[in-house]
């Protein structure tokens, strides 16, 4: 008697040559507008010499006497702190139901060497690294007791740590913006516009200036200036064939909305400068080369082994990462509430 069957077995077929990774918010690329000092191993001094003036004076029958040019032991330090990333995948989890199409042939169970999957796992590993390298650079903070945010002092704790004239919710030039509440409509456009009227007049002179900005003042800064418009030529032209590049008085906005997704996601005083998960706009305004970023971070350098004792696969990367502000008067910042100092 043949054997009938009523049902096929559930099978779940996998397609081996796609593989859908989770999107990560890392913003346009500003290194442009950083001096980068490459392979740093320590904490390292730079000497600063400051603009030379009013040493021309009028000619005299004597000896020349030289003037003094103030500040001449000026020093930048920059202090980094080694950071490291370690991931394991243990193969035999990735190795199921139809994925054995992926390994090689003639694989090992518990090694993906040599097949599609590990491909895709460096991949996704060396975004979740450079991803990581973005966020802390700009938002951390030694002070803060927390493991993802306390490692170094970030950019916007440097500027402050400089100096650099730093702008709250209460400065007047706002809508009334409250403790704790997300960002009022139309304060977008009027924190750009409060940055560059604070901006000191030397960064103004230094031109190749940039605005970086969350993902919420972007948005809002293309709203005011849309609406305000009355959506006359210049708006309704910009609303239907898009902006590639937001501009503010001629000056190129970066929007780092990584800012948003960072802060929004971490409890409340996990920042500096930020008490609710709800302040997360922030701008700051500077100039090309203003920032030094010392690191000897390569995205290739990724260290990958298989570690047979633990029948895994291992993903690993250190480098050393520090910032520092080479004058005070080279940027102007924003933030919701008044930035502590170290």
């Amino acid at each position: 008697m043949a054997l009938q069957l009523t049902s096929l077995p559930s099978v779940e077929q996998y397609d081996v040559n796609r593989a859908i990774i989770q999107p990560i918010f890392m913003g346009q690329d500003y290194m442009q507008y950083m001096e980068v000092l490459p392979n740093i191993k320590g904490t390292t001094v730079i000497d600063k010499f400051n603009q030379l003036g009013k040493i021309t004076k009028a000619f005299t029958n004597g000896a020349f006497s030289a003037e003094s040019t103030g500040d001449k032991g000026a020093t930048i330090t920059i202090t980094p702190s080694r950071v490291e990333a370690e991931i394991e995948f243990r193969a035999n989890e990735l190795f199921n139901k139809m994925k054995g199409q992926l390994m090689r042939d003639g694989h090992d169970f518990d090694n993906v060497e040599g097949s599609v999957v590990k491909n895709i796992l460096l991949d996704l590993i060396g975004q979740g690294v450079k991803a990581d390298f973005n966020r802390q650079l700009w938002l951390s903070d030694v002070a803060e007791a927390d493991a993802d945010y306390g490692i170094y002092d970030g950019i916007f704790q440097v500027a402050k740590e400089a100096g650099a004239t730093a702008l709250t919710r209460e400065y007047s030039g706002l809508t009334t913006q409250a403790d704790d509440a997300a960002l009022v409509a139309g304060n977008g456009l009027k924190i750009m516009q409060g940055l560059y009227d604070s901006a000191a007049p030397e960064l103004l002179e230094a031109g190749n200036h940039v605005f970086f900005v969350s993902g919420d003042i972007a948005d809002d800064y293309m709203a005011s200036t849309l609406e305000a418009s009355g959506y006359a030529a210049a708006g309704y032209g910009a609303l239907v064939n898009g902006v590639p590049n937001l501009t503010y008085r001629g000056i190129p906005i970066i929007a780092r909305r990584d800012w948003d997704v960072a802060i929004a996601g971490e409890s409340a005083g996990t920042f500096n400068g930020a008490s609710s998960v709800n302040e997360t706009y922030r701008a700051m305004l500077t100039t090309n080369g203003a920032f030094v970023v010392g690191t000897d971070f390569d995205e290739n350098s990724v260290e990958q082994w298989y570690s047979m004792d633990n029948k895994a696969y291992r993903f690993r990367v250190s480098y050393m990462v520090g910032t520092a502000l080479k004058d005070s008067s080279l940027a102007v910042f924003y933030v919701p509430d008044a930035m502590a100092s170290l």
